[in-house]
């Protein structure tokens, strides 16, 4: 019987149980992503995604019907939408495709830029309008590509189930016969 709780006492004990090991670095990609409780965290999470260019981040931007019953819709610009009719039916799913091929050949670093100025809000109680003047420079590995984007983004946003801002749509507005964010998404589907 004493050599059972010999035995029992050095396994215990060899094994190190009340030891304390490193802790594990947490998975999220995420440095500057906070729960968009206010407008102004949506939209600074939106323009640091970008930058950031963190795909999980941006998406959790645009509404989740898991959390809110609406679909996410794009609306482009009338030249825009013209020369690119694979925008016309633009949702979250497409959304993906253009953030994924926009990340994969824009440069390292800095590469992306997002001013959005101007703004203009309307709030109704869960849901609000917000339209920014923006500025989006790009640089990627395709010349054609790269450039200043300007026009004019109006934002419909709602408060889903977890008490936070999504967009839910999305309307770009040409200025200046500039090149506009619907041309970028649309050389990018």
């Amino acid at each position: 019987m004493k050599i059972k709780y010999l035995s029992i006492l050095i396994l215990f004990y060899s094994c190190n149980f009340f030891s304390t090991r490193e802790p594990e670095l947490p998975t999220s990609t995420s440095t500057s992503q906070i729960p968009a409780t206010t407008p102004v965290i949506l939209f600074n999470n939106f323009k640091s995604s970008i930058e950031e260019k963190i795909l999980d981040n941006y998406l959790l931007c645009f509404v989740d019907a898991a959390f809110l019953n609406r679909k996410f819709k794009f609306i482009a610009s009338a030249n825009s939408l013209i020369q690119n009719p694979t925008l016309n039916d633009w949702g979250i799913e497409a959304e993906r495709q253009y953030f994924n091929n926009l990340k994969s050949i824009s440069l390292e670093g800095n590469s992306l830029k997002l001013n959005l100025n101007n703004l203009v809000n309307t709030s109704f109680g869960d849901s609000a309008i917000y339209q920014y003047d923006y500025e989006f420079n790009v640089n990627t590995k395709d010349p054609s590509i790269s450039g200043t984007y300007k026009g004019t983004a109006q934002f419909k946003i709602n408060l889903d189930k977890r008490n936070q801002w999504v967009i839910t749509s999305w309307q770009d507005i040409s200025k200046d016969n500039s090149k506009t964010w619907s041309d970028l998404k649309g050389r990018l589907y």
